[in-house]
């Protein structure tokens, strides 16, 4: 409710849809069927689908394993030269954009794409033929739009071109599949009778420091192989 509230222009368009989901503490930034519910916009005919992650820093790269493009929103004056140099979420950018470059602001948020523009130069880019640019905009006063856009554009049309686009959903389709295999295995874990039985002892035990982690957790491996006793 809180987005579609901060949204009111887009809320009130006809065209657009807007569905808040809680991430219920899932890492990456984003909830855990995002994958599907991006498939669901698309079997009803949304051309474009932005997934706004919860801004969780440089664990949110799981989006980036989802779209065809990342694009970091940044804030000038907010540490950008430590933000500019950290490895993770930036290298992962297919653009950068200062946000909030109005009023007073502006010339704060040129002196911050500066400094981006040169931790970027020092990282590995995320495509070989795509440099990813680092723009500014504002929000309140809808500037800088336009420019984003048209750099989402150019880069659809670039990695189409050299088929990196199509190897990318590939790879993606692959993510997706070990990351449901991880929540299977996961679910089968906690759902295993044996674990239920001996989980709570061996987690004390643990935590008492009776039982070293590496032990306990082998023994809990061991239980999810092992026939559920009569």
């Amino acid at each position: 409710m809180a987005d579609k509230t901060r949204m009111e222009k887009l809320s009130a368009e006809e065209s657009a849809f807007i569905r808040p989901s809680p991430s219920g503490g899932t890492l990456g930034g984003v909830a855990r069927k995002t994958r599907e519910t991006m498939l669901v916009c698309e079997a009803a005919g949304f051309d474009v689908i932005i997934v706004e992650t919860v801004g969780v820093g440089q664990s949110e790269a799981t989006v980036a394993s989802m779209v065809d493009f990342f694009l970091v929103l940044m804030l000038a004056g907010a540490g950008d030269e430590l933000q500019g140099i950290k490895r993770g979420v930036l290298e992962l950018a297919d653009a950068i954009a200062i946000n909030k470059a109005d009023g007073d602001n502006v010339q704060k948020a040129k002196k911050a794409a500066k400094i981006y523009e040169t931790a970027l130069h020092l990282l590995q880019p995320s495509s070989p033929t795509w440099t990813s640019p680092v723009l500014i905009c504002s929000a309140l006063d809808m500037t800088g739009i336009e420019e984003i856009w048209q750099s989402v554009l150019d880069h659809r049309e670039r990695l189409s071109e050299s088929g990196e686009l199509e190897h990318k959903r590939r790879n993606q389709a692959v993510d997706w599949m070990w990351s449901l295999v991880e929540e299977g295995l996961k679910a089968r874990f906690y759902k295993n009778p044996e674990i239920k039985k001996q989980l709570y002892k061996i987690v004390r035990s643990v935590e008492k420091g009776t039982t070293a982690p590496t032990l306990a957790a082998s023994e809990l491996l061991f239980l999810l192989d092992k026939k559920p006793s009569v």
